[in-house]
């Protein structure tokens, strides 16, 4: 198939009716025995596509991983995640190839993650936060702001550098305050690395983090019942964090 030039081009052939099933299926032909393809995340504007994969073993654990397919590398460094560049959109067998090769037993074993209790507990809060239209937003340096996805953007130096703030889900202007706790921001980068938050850019320099509901939603329901999310978080980011968020989420009501 010829290359696709434009991002009209690309978004005129990755909307045609049935594109996503193929794609879906091209890649759940690829998965390893024992992993299983969860769920997907589409990029509006181009072709890149996102996949939570699930990896049990004989314990019980269970490990994720993501997979990126696209016809470009990511901006993000450090991402934590599996990456397949796909330039022919139309070859889905190619695709299947591709994403077989990829998966290898030692890419898995970098790039699988396990949610622990403190991670389960702290995607609750990003649901929470999100139920009273609050997320978190970080203000990024002009320069890599105004590429948009032009420059790299490193999640191990670049976003924990960045101010973290906490805001108004449709108002970028409203409520947002500096909030000031490196281990929960380092986190959150993992977490954006690992696709559970996906990114828009808005005014002021400051790049939206918004909960993937459809990736987090099926993992929690997966994971072990954890009753009480506060005290994990607070065991893992202080009492006073735990207070903050509350406050904020009382001021929403």
């Amino acid at each position: 198939m010829a290359k696709l030039r434009t991002t009209q081009h690309i978004y005129e052939f990755t909307s045609k009716p049935g594109y996503h099933d193929k794609l879906a299926r091209a890649v759940q032909a690829a998965l390893p025995t024992g992993m299983t393809l969860i769920a997907g995340n589409y990029a509006r504007s181009t072709a890149s596509s996102y996949w939570l994969l699930r990896k049990r073993i004989s314990n019980n654990r269970t490990f994720w991983v993501t997979l990126r397919v696209a016809t470009h590398h990511g901006w993000l460094r450090n991402a934590g995640q599996s990456e397949v560049l796909w330039q022919d959109l139309g070859n889905f067998e190619h695709l299947t190839h591709l994403v077989s090769s990829q998966l290898t037993s030692r890419e898995i074993a970098v790039n699988q993650f396990e949610l622990t209790a403190g991670d389960i507990a702290a995607l609750k809060l990003l649901k929470e936060l999100e139920r009273h239209q609050l997320i978190w937003f970080i203000q990024m340096k002009p320069d890599i702001f105004e590429a948009h996805k032009g420059l790299p953007f490193d999640l191990q130096t670049d976003f924990i550098q960045a101010p973290l703030m906490i805001g108004d889900r449709n108002n970028a202007n409203h409520l947002l305050e500096k909030v000031i706790v490196p281990k929960f921001q380092s986190r959150l980068a993992v977490y954006f690395g690992e696709n559970l938050l996906f990114s828009q850019f808005t005014k002021h320099h400051l790049l939206k983090l918004l909960p993937t509901n459809q990736w987090i939603e099926p993992m929690l329901a997966k994971e072990s019942a954890l009753n009480n999310w506060q005290n994990e978080v607070a065991k893992a980011y202080g009492n006073q964090f735990v207070d903050f968020c509350l406050t904020q989420m009382a001021a929403q009501r």
